[in-house]
């Protein structure tokens, strides 16, 4: 669970990221955040820790290359070299994760998961025709999850296994009772949670689904005339801490009351209905406080006692831009986590331009729109991919902007 938050100010935001990357080229500190994660003392394994922190510094160093290497080429190439720096990442994070028993050498010697994990559906791919539309061009390339001797198999299944849900960060205003001052704080929340993977086994991901879903494409995707499967808004939070005096005239915390506020806008009827419904199942105590046809506004109040602190509940679903811009998911029962949906739009792009070059070239340069949709896609990958990897790899969501 991704439980730290991180603002940082930067003049050039991708070489930060990728600086706060390569700290995982450090051999000593890699083995003892394995040693950390996976509770083994110094002094054990020390070989094979040694050996998994070198390889998660290999892969981070082979996904910078890749990625500097796509910013050198055109949307005829891109794609791949983009999908095989995002590889490289999602190594580093099953690396970092998972036991000795997934190292490189590991895999490869037992010949498990030799495979990207996906699989293009071709028979789909021959009938995609660029001047048929941009929506129905993106809806027929398509992938499923792949299979061996029944179950998911190969890089994708060892990359969504290892994810935690992504985070968003949250405004908080800190209250002591009685007093005008107060402090204020970004907490980061967990969007949706990750659906199990046996459950997008028997489905297929296509690309225009998937696209939908991302909030950094999502004003692109109105000025071309296609519905995002997202709603604009924001979110508040408050917090009231109340006061006691002990035995000895000490103040100490009585209790805390959180209050939280949504905001979602130009939601249609359909949505609003669909989502209140979804979120009145999972936790009753979000309650609307306003309807205002195209506006909703939502509420969620909570009270703790110290040392308890607030339980595990159902929280809105949002995601939030490179600009920190808030939206709501409006479909979260379906929803593929952004990491592994750049993931699977990465190897359709990529294996469509490796393998269908003739269909890929005609599209980008016969339809205006698929080539600027897919260029302002890539853009937001090249950007957007390494800070979500870094945010898993250090369980701290990391907002870094100009």
């Amino acid at each position: 669970m991704i439980k730290g938050f991180n603002d940082i100010t930067s003049e050039s935001p991708i070489e930060q990221i990728w600086k706060l990357l390569r700290f995982f080229r450090d051999t000593p500190s890699v083995s003892d955040k394995i040693r950390s994660i996976h509770g083994i003392q110094k002094g054990k394994f020390d070989a094979d820790v040694k050996k998994q922190a070198q390889q998660i510094g290999y892969c981070i160093r082979q996904a910078e290359e890749y990625f500097h290497a796509s910013s050198q080429v055109g949307l005829p190439t891109r794609p791949l070299l983009l999908y095989y720096g995002a590889v490289s990442l999602s190594q580093a994070l099953v690396l970092l994760r998972e036991h000795g028993t997934h190292s490189l050498d590991a895999l490869r010697k037992e010949k498990k998961h030799n495979h990207h994990g996906l699989d293009l559906e071709r028979r789909l791919m021959e009938t995609a025709r660029p001047d048929a539309g941009t929506e129905n061009f993106l809806e027929l390339i398509q992938c499923k999850c792949h299979i061996k001797n029944g179950i998911p198999w190969g890089q994708f299944a060892l990359f969504y296994q290892n994810l935690v849900p992504c985070a968003f960060g949250i405004e908080i205003e800190i209250h002591d009772e009685g007093k005008s001052m107060f402090l204020h704080s970004d907490v980061p929340q967990n969007c949706a949670d990750l659906l199990p993977l046996n459950s997008i086994v028997s489905k297929y991901l296509n690309v225009l689904d998937l696209v939908k879903s991302l909030p950094d494409i999502y004003f692109t995707l109105q000025q071309l005339g296609i519905q995002p499967d997202l709603c604009r808004g924001s979110v508040k939070g408050t917090v009231i801490r109340y006061y006691k005096k002990d035995e000895q005239g000490n103040e100490q915390v009585e209790k805390t009351k959180a209050d939280c506020n949504f905001f979602i806008d130009g939601i249609t009827t359909e949505q609003k209905e669909h989502l209140l419904t979804f979120y009145e199942e999972r936790n009753p105590n979000i309650t609307l406080q306003a309807d205002l046809g195209l506006n909703i506004h939502l509420r969620l109040t909570e009270e703790a006692t110290p040392p308890d602190q607030v339980h595990e509940r159902y929280f809105p679903d949002i995601l939030d831009d490179i600009n920190s811009r808030k939206f709501y998911i409006l479909k979260p029962e379906f929803y593929t986590p952004e990491p592994a949906a750049y993931f699977v739009l990465l190897y359709c792009l990529g294996m469509l331009a490796r393998y269908y070059p003739d269909t890929w070239m005609r599209a980008i340069d016969e339809n205006v729109q698929i080539a600027e949709l897919t260029d302002s896609l890539l853009n937001i990958i090249y950007r957007k991919f390494p800070n979500l990897i870094l945010d898993q790899m250090t369980w701290v969501k990391h907002y870094v902007h100009l």
